[in-house]
């Protein structure tokens, strides 16, 4: 009899560890489902992510040139309108010399005139001409016109570099981000 209880309780104790065995290969198997289950989120998550970065990086690309786009047009706009300046700048200073040109040509027949009739009445008279105060008229008007024009031009000049400078600056700093109301 010692030997049939015996018996009894081994096999109900292979019984019991093999009910245990069970219940933990089960229990195993679900926390590996779960496992499993969470890392394939986790797979989506990532790849959720994987691909919000990717458009980020091109929307960000795509800002990156339109902002080198619009620079580069903005220069292009300062170095067109400097050349349209530069244009009428030298535009006016033409007709500026060409009217100088005829004021001193003017001059220079009214100067003759002077001289002449002066001559004559000195020679009417009898007495010499000791200074003729129409030719220093006449000089320093030419002077002061020749000095007009050369800071004319200089002013010109300085003006169209430095709009255009300022414009080139412009054009390189970021655009104005419009503000929320």
């Amino acid at each position: 009899m010692i030997l049939s209880d015996l018996k009894t309780c081994v096999l109900w104790a292979l019984g019991l560890a093999l009910a245990a065995a069970l219940a933990a290969a089960a229990w195993q198997g679900r926390q590996a489902a779960a496992a499993r289950a969470d890392a394939a989120v986790e797979r989506a998550d990532f790849a959720d992510y994987r691909a919000t970065a990717a458009e980020s990086a091109r929307l960000a690309e795509k800002a990156e040139r339109q902002e080198e786009e619009r620079r580069h047009l903005a220069q292009g706009k300062a170095l067109d309108e400097e050349r349209a300046r530069t244009f009428a700048a030298r535009a006016d200073a033409d007709g500026y010399l060409a009217a100088a040109g005829r004021l001193q040509s003017r001059l220079d027949t009214a100067v003759a005139a002077a001289r002449a009739a002066r001559a004559d009445s000195a020679a009417a008279s009898g007495s010499s001409a000791t200074a003729d105060p129409v030719g220093v008229l006449a000089d320093v008007l030419g002077r002061c016109e020749r000095r007009v024009g050369l800071l004319a031009a200089y002013a010109d000049k300085v003006r169209i570099a430095g709009a255009t400078c300022e414009a080139s600056y412009d054009a390189l700093t970021p655009a104005p981000s419009p503000s929320a109301p």
